[in-house]
């Protein structure tokens, strides 16, 4: 054999070898990829579908929530035990209160969650708009997000007089689940 031949044979086993290297490292790449968005995916559950369909994109998706999630542990602060009992005090006192008035037992249900969401300093600005709240919430949180928003939507919707007459069953159960899931939440909330 010459040496041209030699030097061929050599040259497309080298390609053939670094083609080889190459595709098992981009697989290997893909893996993780894939890997790091089933973590992501598992860690913020609905809320990860939520945010892929708003942004169009998995990679993107990912990247607000981590940033997200970074920004939101920089600034969110441990309740003091004073406080906790202070809530806890509060929250006994509302859940009392709702046989008797199921609608202020929902709005002191939602203010405390939003004092403690403030005290935490998920809530930074007064003006702060409600979706950036959750969105704060639910990149620390995303176990509770949907009964975060439920809990708002069936307030608004009961307390703000939209739902069935006055004091219908219908009515009554909504609020129950309405002080369940804002229960769900404030107690997540107080453990820090």
């Amino acid at each position: 054999m010459d040496t041209q031949a030699i030097v061929g044979i050599i040259v497309v086993a080298v390609v053939v070898l670094i083609l080889a290297i190459f595709l098992v490292l981009r697989r290997r790449r893909e893996r993780r990829t894939e890997e790091r968005r089933e973590r992501t995916r598992e860690e913020f559950g609905e809320e990860y579908e939520l945010v892929t369909q708003e942004r169009g994109s998995e990679k993107e998706a990912e990247r607000e929530l981590r940033q997200r999630r970074g920004r939101v542990e920089r600034q969110v602060e441990p309740l003091s035990e004073e406080s906790r009992q202070r809530y806890e005090e509060r929250w006994g006192e509302l859940e009392r209160i709702f046989v008797d008035n199921p609608e202020r037992s929902i709005e002191m249900a939602d203010r405390t969650v939003l004092d403690v969401l403030e005290e935490r300093n998920f809530i930074v600005d007064p003006a702060q708009e409600d979706r950036e709240t959750e969105q704060g919430l639910t990149a620390m949180y995303p176990e509770i997000a949907d009964d975060y928003r439920e809990a708002r939507r069936l307030r608004a919707r009961v307390v703000g007089g939209s739902a069935d007459g006055g004091g219908s069953n219908e009515e009554t159960e909504e609020m129950r689940q309405a002080l369940r899931r804002y229960r769900s939440v404030y107690e997540r909330l107080v453990q820090n």
